[in-house]
């Protein structure tokens, strides 16, 4: 076993989507390469930030295609498997993000806006850190919001865990929800709190914190859409591979 003593959440969403991966681009420092769901993540990140950042009265579904069409517009499609594949995702991140973003616009800005926490969390003997998105706060409620190229249920499930623990242990306050659109299909996963849901994110963490310290258990990937974007593909051998990790992830 290899004691963690600091993790952020890029961390655990890369173990979970496939620890080998994690292992050569976290422990080895191998380089990797950027793919289109990485460059289409950022345009959507930037476009969230600049529209939330706009004047109430700006903030409207032309303003959010204006935003879409000048942070895609240089991205280059040869990113993507194919230029019906580019232009498929775009079609797809600009609807759903006017139909998700535009309706529910407040007049008062969100509280985070991206903004990047860290924290000791005595339970689990760790640093971690959490960037929440958009999250919304007042007298009579607290919301958090995630906006997403796509997700798996377990990165889902990740990021409800994350968030409660951090409102909690940082913020001292439960959210009254976790909302995380996926913005290839366009559905909104709503997630409500409750009360023994601090507990069950701590043990998830818990879980998650020592699966990442053994490495004797680590496994490859069966997604086969993620061995195909990995840049890692030829250098993995799970039977011959030797972890040696080291204490900082960062």
């Amino acid at each position: 076993m290899n004691q963690i003593l600091a993790i952020t959440e890029d961390n655990l969403k890369d173990f979970i989507t496939c620890p080998y991966k994690f292992y050569f681009e976290y422990y080895e420092k191998k380089k990797r390469s950027i793919n289109w769901r990485q460059v289409v993540q950022h345009v959507v990140n930037k476009v969230v930030y600049t529209f939330y950042q706009l004047p109430a009265e700006h903030r409207h579904s032309g303003k959010v295609l204006r935003l879409v069409d000048e942070y895609l517009s240089r991205v280059s499609p040869h990113l993507f498997e194919s230029r019906i594949q580019y232009y498929l995702v775009t079609a797809k991140i600009t609807d759903y993000l006017i139909q998700h973003i535009q309706a529910e616009s407040k007049e008062a800005p969100p509280l985070f806006l991206f903004e990047k926490l860290t924290t000791y969390i005595e339970e689990l003997d760790v640093d971690l850190s959490l960037t929440f998105d958009v999250a919304e706060w007042s007298d009579s409620s607290f919301v958090i919001k995630k906006y997403l190229v796509d997700a798996t249920p377990e990165m889902l499930t990740l990021y409800y865990h994350l968030s409660i623990v951090f409102s909690e242990k940082v913020l001292k306050r439960t959210p009254k929800r976790v909302e995380v659109i996926t913005l290839l299909d366009g559905k909104k996963h709503v997630f409500i709190p409750t009360p023994e849901d601090l507990q069950e994110g701590l043990n998830y963490l818990q879980v998650m914190k020592y699966s990442i310290e053994d490495t004797s258990n680590y496994f490859k990937t069966n997604n086969v859409n993620e061995c195909n974007l990995c840049p890692f593909v030829k250098d993995c051998d799970h039977d011959t591979q030797e972890f040696n990790p080291k204490k900082y992830l960062s």
